[in-house]
């Protein structure tokens, strides 16, 4: 029985994480097994995510940020000192940051809608976080914003909890995690 259950999880392991494939800074595609990368490339939804890194700096896992568009959000705030690389902690400032610097060479890089991040939910996985930590390591037990705010609040984003799935809302004004991504096309 034991054996059975085993193969099984192997077999779902495999056909989760068959459409992930790890990128290199030059946003070359890697083997599976390669230690380092920096994006992820979702086949199956033709998108590339970024990798959050384990060292202080831009992309250090630890860092949260308010929602700011240039519109709506919160560009300066009370919350909005909670990364290692400037003084402007917000998803604007992030994004233009990422992009001047072209990441796994692109310069398209932008919040996720709701529905991009939500395919990154795995309940399958044999973590508490609901992600391939295999492909998405460094990723926080928490929230992680997305561009969409609510349609009658505009001071309120939609953020994806990645210890229980689905999706909340959140006052743009406080701090969370964020990972970018582009399309693939």
């Amino acid at each position: 029985m034991n054996k059975v259950i085993f193969l099984l999880s192997i077999l779902v392991s495999s056909i989760v994480c068959a459409d992930l494939v790890k990128l290199s800074d030059e946003g070359k595609k890697l083997n599976i097994d390669d230690s380092e990368w920096s994006c992820v490339l979702d086949e199956d939804s033709s998108l590339v995510w970024e990798v959050k890194k384990d060292k202080e700096g831009i992309q250090y896992m630890m860092n949260t940020h308010t929602w700011f568009d240039g519109e709506t959000g919160e560009e300066s705030g009370k919350y909005s000192r909670n990364c290692f690389w400037n003084k402007d902690c917000n998803t604007k400032s992030y994004i233009s940051a990422i992009n001047k610097q072209q990441f796994c060479s692109f310069n398209d890089w932008r919040l996720p809608t709701r529905n991009e991040l939500e395919t990154l939910l795995n309940y399958y996985g044999e973590s508490d976080i609901l992600i391939d930590l295999r492909f998405f390591p460094n990723t926080q037990n928490t929230t992680y914003w997305t561009s969409v705010s609510l349609e009658n609040n505009p001071s309120l984003a939609y953020e994806v909890p990645f210890f229980f799935g689905g999706s909340i809302v959140r006052d743009k004004s406080i701090d969370t995690h964020i990972r970018l991504v582009r399309s693939a096309d």
